[in-house]
């Protein structure tokens, strides 16, 4: 992070468990060091990456991802010593101050909106292929997040909802 600062890389961060909101300091770090190294405050490029799957409605969404969203984490975590994953962990994962943009295209776009304004960002990558969808259910997930989700954080961007891309 403070290397990415001082050379004035754009910086991007994978935040798929947790809270994002732990993260801000790591963000604050980034920002301070790139202005203390002289670099110009309007072409810091600043994103996340998070796990995110979109459905007509957020239960929906939530109960069709969850079972190999369950098993992916589950194999990840027997390598790593990790408890068996739960479907509260995966709920309170979708709460608003979690890391999972798992729900319907408001939901999700209010999330992304969170986001930006905790961490002033500028980029947001949706990563979508996770917990194994079907090549159905990933293409509409893609669909809404380009007819739904991206449009409505524009608007809200250019609308004044949200200042930290404007």
């Amino acid at each position: 992070v403070i290397r990415a600062a001082k050379l004035g890389l754009p910086l991007m961060v994978a935040i798929i468990g947790g809270y994002p909101a732990q993260f801000k300091s790591l963000f604050q770090l980034y920002k301070n060091t790139f202005t203390d190294s002289g670099h110009d405050l309007s072409k810091m490029r600043l994103g996340v990456h998070s796990h995110t799957f979109i459905g007509a409605d957020s239960q929906t969404a939530a109960d069709y991802l969850y079972p190999g969203y369950s098993a992916q984490m589950n194999a990840i975590g027997r390598d790593r010593g990790w408890a068996p994953y739960s479907r509260a962990q995966f709920d309170n994962g979708r709460s608003k101050q979690g890391a999972l943009l798992v729900g319907d295209s408001a939901y999700i776009t209010d999330k992304i909106l969170y986001q930006i304004e905790l961490f002033g960002l500028t980029r947001f990558v949706a990563h979508m292929d996770i917990g194994a969808p079907s090549h159905k259910e990933l293409m509409k997930s893609i669909e809404l997040f380009g007819t739904k989700v991206a449009p409505a954080v524009r608007k809200a961007i250019t609308n004044g909802q949200s200042s930290a891309l404007a």
